[in-house]
């Protein structure tokens, strides 16, 4: 059976129940699963652009420490943005401030601001390739595992879907294999404001780059929304296939859109765990039994209280574990 048909087949079946689901589990399926919880800093920067909160950066670095959370996520916009990926000593003393509270950054959230990938101009694709190496080596530089990528960018008219597609895939092909032979994990997330915005184009992504290390990041809301939004986000988990999964943003959702504050496009609604429509024991249960082992990062973006959103989703994850602990 070709492997696409049987993943379709496959997300039908998750809809009736995870139990009843035929998948691969790996050797290990029936053992917990090895998986690290990181807060993410777009959750509470978002919180306070949508809703008007002020959060101390320290006070988030005590709060995950206290919590028992492994590491951190950064992102571009907090405060005064990343250090330059040149400059040494504010690498260093920024990543000596988060292990300092026993964390680390195993991510950072990835793009490049000005700079259109699909642009009519090779001289712009080329600088958008560049800029994104430049990251990566940001990342490596604070001993990151992965690096989140956001496919922000104008349409062309110029270009048919297949057109676009191939264009994007061109600009990034580089870094993937650059991100490779530096050991980050290269992974994408596709939203309805962006270019990667339908489960058709994130099949013909793939398929354009070619490159079984490109990954996707598994939130749970955007999976849901691209996909029909019907409440099911593991459709399409089942669909891409949990291999292709590089790290998880984790949060529940309700299939609707929250509009930027600024009257923008808005993109998928965030809540926490166990204030929306998913099933989170299903989704933990598909990624533990589909062999997933990394990290999670519990993704508040835009919830009022990052704090709770952030306590909530890793409580659901780590009530998961501990189940799997028992039968173990």
């Amino acid at each position: 059976m070709p492997t696409m048909t049987r993943r379709t087949m496959l997300a039908q079946l998750a809809a009736v129940g995870c139990g009843s689901v035929p998948q691969e589990p790996d050797s290990n399926a029936s053992s917990p699963p090895r998986w690290q919880l990181a807060v993410g800093l777009n959750g509470f920067g978002s919180s306070e652009t949508h809703h008007g909160k002020r959060y101390a950066y320290d006070e988030i670095l005590e709060f995950a420490r206290d919590e028992g959370f492994d590491g951190i996520e950064l992102w571009g916009n907090w405060r005064g943005g990343y250090p330059d990926p040149e400059d040494e000593p504010a690498i260093v003393a920024h990543r000596e401030k988060i292990e300092s509270y026993g964390l680390r950054v195993f991510s950072i959230q990835g793009g490049v601001r000005g700079v259109n990938p699909v642009s009519d101009k090779a001289s712009d694709r080329a600088e958008y390739t560049d800029r994104l190496k430049s990251q990566i080596d940001l990342a490596v530089k604070f001993g990151c595992d992965a690096m989140g990528l956001w496919s922000a960018g104008r349409e062309p008219n110029s270009l048919s879907e297949n057109g676009l597609i191939e264009r994007f895939a061109n600009v990034l092909r580089p870094a993937v294999r650059y991100a490779v032979e530096r050991g980050i994990l290269l992974s994408i997330e596709g939203e309805p404001p962006l270019l990667i915005n339908s489960v058709e184009r994130y099949h013909k992504l793939f398929a354009a780059v070619g490159m079984d290390e490109f990954k996707a990041i598994f939130d749970p809301s955007h999976f849901d929304v691209l996909n029909g939004a019907h409440g099911r986000p593991e459709d399409l988990l089942l669909e891409l296939g949990v291999d292709r999964i590089g790290y998880v943003q984790f949060c529940d959702g309700d299939s609707t859109l929250r509009p930027f504050p600024n009257g923008g496009a808005g993109t998928s609604r965030h809540l926490p765990c166990g204030e929306g429509v998913y099933d989170i024991p299903k989704l933990c249960s598909i990624l533990h039994k589909g062999g997933f082992q990394g990290w999670f990062q519990m993704d508040s973006w835009g919830t009022e209280d990052a704090y709770w959103a952030s306590r909530s989703c890793k409580d659901a994850v780590s009530n998961y574990v501990r189940s799997m602990s028992g039968r173990a």
